[in-house]
């Protein structure tokens, strides 16, 4: 694939980019549906970026209940953090869909004292903006009550007023840690109550005062 496809890569030179293709070794996969890219506590030091496909990012707390992290089913890098450490992965990464994904192994071997300026600045702004990420997330899981979350996860996510989600109710229940059943509950409550409408996966917040006080 074109490497400038991928953002750490996009504004380098030719020099640079072949400069950093010899430093180590970038294999496109395919995966599966449902096979595992990687797993709790495996160490690859591999940084991975979706080309197609959807990938599900997540953990499975001690009773066994599935917490989804990050769903992608769009071009995007995942696992940069751990690669560069080395450290083993604190979630898994599993392929929902039959997925392609470019595996760039031994990926800290990339930073070196020759490193281009382009690459470094683009990898800072790529953990940053998944450290922002993080930090929304968590203040939406956080929320004492379910129609906090799914409160806060709209108010979080909308545009316009608008809220499109390519989640199943059962993948939107595991980012919020609760229950399909009780999410649906929750939402037909928040229907009936005036504060949303539902129409397929599109959610309409009606009035964001309200979400205001809830949150």
């Amino acid at each position: 694939m074109n490497l400038r496809e991928i953002s750490i890569f996009k504004d380098l030179s030719d020099e640079d980019l072949k400069k950093i293709t010899k430093k180590t070794r970038f294999e496109e996969k395919i995966y599966n549906k449902d096979s595992q890219i990687f797993t709790v506590g495996e160490v690859t030091g591999a940084m991975y970026y979706l080309v197609e496909g959807s990938i599900l990012v997540y953990k499975i707390d001690p009773n066994g209940k599935r917490f989804i992290i990050r769903k992608f089913n769009t071009p995007a890098i995942f696992g940069e953090v751990y690669s560069y450490f080395n450290e083993p992965f604190d979630f898994s990464a599993q392929a929902e869909t039959d997925s392609k994904v470019l595996v760039i192994h031994d990926f800290k071997k990339l930073f070196t004292d020759d490193t281009p300026k382009d690459f470094l600045i683009a990898y800072t702004n790529v953990v940053s903006r998944k450290c922002l990420q993080l930090s929304r997330s968590n203040q939406i899981t956080s929320q004492s009550t379910l129609r906090q979350k799914i409160a806060k996860y709209l108010i979080t996510n909308e545009e316009n007023g608008f809220v499109k989600t390519n989640l199943s109710r059962e993948e939107w229940a595991d980012i919020l840690a609760t229950t399909r059943p009780s999410l649906s509950r929750e939402l037909s409550k928040m229907t009936d109550d005036g504060l949303i409408e539902i129409k397929n996966k599109t959610i309409k917040i009606l009035n964001k005062s309200d979400f205001a006080d809830i949150i």
